[in-house]
């Protein structure tokens, strides 16, 4: 089974669990309900805000010259949502991009066919990596690319498609900034035993985390609760950070992490 299908009363392998979800508000909602149907309580504890860059004045100028991108490569669901969002605001179509659409992952591809556009390529492993080796060579130097992403993206794959010898433009569509306002409660819920698990589903949000507990944190304060990561990149982030990491999710979605966790804390139907 999984965090989508029914479950009885006696069957549910989060029962009496508690799962905290850090993830940013307008995401948290989908685990939260995955995280109910497994028989457990989600408490969401969002650390990210997002909000428009403040100066759009490159995005604009990439948005008007949509037709001249070879490829527009979308790194997450968020950086769809912006994008399109200010696109809509300057009335710029959608049909105006004419080159080809990457998307890493299947959420990400699901936001841009829901705008009926259609998506070239969706790399089997939902990371950077993963999208450079499912194009193959499908890229040639020369090439123009159009990466909207998020201020705090990973460099990796403009690194390396610049490596590659392709024209490649970066534009901010939006920013993230940390919210720690919930943080004294959360401490509180882990240091009274309340929390079994966390789940992170990026760096930014273990990073947030560390940096909303640093003034509350005590010796051994996370011993008893599982940190769980959506794939490797965010469990090195977490490592790096000091964090012991129990689970990293095989598959690198909200419900390869929900099925990581549940076998990890003894669901059988995971």
């Amino acid at each position: 089974m999984m965090s989508g299908e029914a479950y009885t009363e006696t069957t549910r392998p989060l029962a009496g669990k508690c799962v905290m979800v850090t993830r940013e508000r307008s995401q948290a909602k989908e685990m939260v309900e995955k995280i109910e149907a497994l028989g457990g309580e989600a408490y969401a504890f969002p650390l990210l805000k997002m909000i428009p860059p403040q100066d759009c004045t490159k995005l604009d100028a990439a948005i008007h010259e949509l037709a001249s991108y070879d490829w527009v490569m979308f790194t997450s669901v968020n950086g769809v949502r912006y994008f399109f969002a200010r696109m809509d605001q300057l009335g710029v179509p959608a049909a105006r991009i004419t080159g080809q659409l990457a998307a890493v992952g299947p959420k990400t591809a699901a936001a841009l066919e829901e705008r009926g556009l259609q998506v070239a390529v969706i790399p089997g492993e939902y990371v950077a990596e993963g999208l450079l080796t499912s194009l193959g060579n499908q890229l040639h130097a020369g090439q123009r690319v159009l990466l909207p992403r998020a201020d705090i993206a990973r460099k990796v794959l403009p690194q390396e498609l610049l490596a590659m010898g392709m024209d490649v433009t970066e534009v901010d569509v939006y920013h993230t900034v940390i919210d720690a306002e919930q943080a004294p409660e959360a401490v509180g819920r882990i240091q009274k035993g309340e929390i079994d698990a966390i789940l992170f589903t990026s760096s930014s949000t273990v990073t947030h985390f560390v940096q909303a507990m640093a003034p509350y944190a005590t010796p051994g304060w996370l011993a008893r609760v599982k940190i769980a990561c959506i794939g490797p990149i965010t469990a090195e982030t977490a490592q790096r950070l000091g964090l012991t990491v129990d689970v990293v999710a095989q598959e690198y979605t909200v419900d390869g992490l929900l099925e990581a966790v549940t076998k990890n804390m003894g669901g059988e139907h995971a």
